[in-house]
C-alpha cells in the first residue's frame, strides 16, 4: 500500500522505443569525458539535457525520466552515431585529461595575511 511499482519493459515494448526526433549526434563531436567506449563495457553517454549517464542501445540513449519521475527527459532517445574506435576514444580522453591537468594548480597558493591593526584603545594621541 502506498508503494510505487516500477514498470519494466517487456521485450515487445523494447522494440517500440523511438528516438526523440532530434538529428543524430556524432560521437566524435561529443567531449570524450561525456562518453564511455571502453572495450568490454556497454557503450554509454551522458544525456545532453540532464547529464544522466545512460547506455546506448540500438544507436540511441536509452529512455529515462526527469527529476520529477513522471516527465520523459527531452534528451532520452537521442541518436548517437559511434564513429570512433575504442582506441581512438581512449587516446582523445587521455589527451583531454593531460590538457586539464596542465591548467589546474598542483598545490594551493597561500594568500598573504592582512596586517593586524592596533586596537583603538591603545592608540595614543599625539
Amino acid at each position: 500500500m502506498g508503494g510505487e511499482r516500477k514498470h519494466t519493459m517487456t521485450p515487445c515494448e523494447e522494440n517500440n522505443v523511438r528516438h526523440n526526433g532530434k538529428p543524430p549526434v556524432l560521437a566524435s563531436s561529443i567531449s570524450p569525458n561525456l562518453l564511455n567506449l571502453r572495450p568490454g563495457e556497454h557503450p554509454a553517454a551522458a544525456c545532453p539535457d540532464c547529464g544522466a549517464w545512460r547506455t546506448l542501445r540500438r544507436g540511441m540513449l536509452w529512455p529515462h525520466r526527469t527529476d520529477d519521475g513522471i516527465t520523459r527527459c527531452p534528451g532520452s532517445g537521442q541518436r548517437i552515431v559511434i564513429d570512433l574506435t575504442a582506441a581512438h576514444w581512449l587516446t582523445t580522453l587521455d589527451i583531454a585529461c593531460r590538457d586539464a591537468a596542465t591548467r589546474r594548480t598542483i598545490r594551493p597558493h597561500a594568500k598573504p595575511e592582512p596586517p593586524v591593526l592596533m586596537p583603538v584603545y591603545r592608540l595614543t594621541t599625539a
